[in-house]
């Protein structure tokens, strides 16, 4: 794709920054100055979810005090006027596992940072590989889930599922919905377990139906919690697989039977990030209007309300719009 950077900008803009645990404030900021080869996009939509909750409540991003950019899903608008959504990593392409082909271990990952602003720059390596045109007839906020529904996809990916496989969700946030979905896809029997009852029939639209859970011969554990990780390693049918998608906390011990793993010879896998192929397909996933993807958007709210939204976040909340 041809769209790269004109030179530096001098004007300011508002970002949404990160500045300790609670601490989300709009900003003026200095436009960004684009390097070769980067992109710069007029936000049209990004997203909070899961990520920037657990950011929020943590300040992770924000590094000796200093305020981190926010955000990392969205749609824009690049300099030619064309929409586009652009991922929020690139694998380098050079490391040991890219040569493998398993890009989404890549040790010198791009990332882009700062969703949640006016205007940012896609890093060039970005703009190479993972940034593309909205598909005409997407609407920009479902776009944006492209990132995470890659995420989603290479995780069905490594749980190998089979057109004959009982399949368990477990989680029901917008990660576990889109889970249920790829699964479905790839030819599984779905079904959603735990999460709050009002997302039952939601989770009925993106494929999951009527099953014992217990009789599951792949459990996806999405929900992000050591107990989801306990019950998703209790579900598993005898020579069975269980994928971990859920963030665990750093150095987190998995209370697992060791001697059922091996007697049953379950396997145990992680699933994280992506590769390019799976942001594309991704993209023509969303594009095949199979599934119901506007309805993981629940909110939509300014710059300015994102702190209020992570910071006592409604029963019904999935994902919000931010349109700056």
């Amino acid at each position: 794709m041809e769209l790269h950077g004109h030179g530096p900008t001098i004007d300011n803009l508002k970002a949404l920054r990160l500045h300790g645990p609670g601490d989300l404030r709009v900003d003026d900021v200095l436009a960004p100055e684009p390097n070769d080869g980067d992109v710069v996009l007029e936000v049209e939509v990004a997203l909070t979810g899961h990520a920037e909750l657990r950011a929020f409540a943590g300040g992770s991003d924000a590094i000796d005090g200093s305020p981190a950019p926010f955000g990392r899903e969205l749609a824009g608008v690049a300099r030619d006027g064309r929409r586009v959504v652009a991922a929020a990593s690139a694998p380098c392409g050079h490391c040991a596992p890219c040569l493998a082909e398993r890009e989404e271990l890549c040790r010198r990952p791009t990332l882009l940072e700062g969703a949640l602003a006016e205007r940012v720059v896609v890093p060039a390596r970005i703009a190479e590989v993972n940034l593309h045109p909205v598909p005409g007839a997407v609407d920009p906020t479902v776009a944006a889930l492209a990132d995470s529904l890659a995420c989603c996809l290479h995780a069905v990916e490594r749980a190998d599922v089979k057109p004959s496989s009982l399949v368990a969700v477990l989680g029901s946030g917008p990660i576990g919905l889109m889970l249920c979905a790829c699964a479905t896809d790839a030819g599984g029997y779905v079904a959603a377990v735990g999460g709050r009852t009002s997302r039952h029939a939601l989770a009925a639209t993106f494929g999951a139906r009527p099953a014992d859970p217990g009789d599951a011969d792949v459990v996806i554990e999405a929900a992000g919690t050591p107990q989801a990780r306990r019950d998703a390693l209790e579900l598993v049918q005898p020579g069975g697989t269980v994928v971990l998608v859920g963030t665990p906390d750093p150095a987190e011990p998995i209370a697992a039977d060791a001697a059922r793993i091996h007697r049953e010879e379950l396997t145990l896998r992680g699933a994280t990030g992506h590769t390019p192929r799976h942001f594309r397909a991704a993209l023509a996933f969303l594009a095949s209007g199979a599934y119901p993807w506007e309805r993981l958007v629940t909110h939509a709210v300014p710059l300015e309300g994102v702190g209020l939204l992570l910071a006592d976040p409604p029963d019904d909340y999935l994902k919000a719009a931010v349109q700056p």
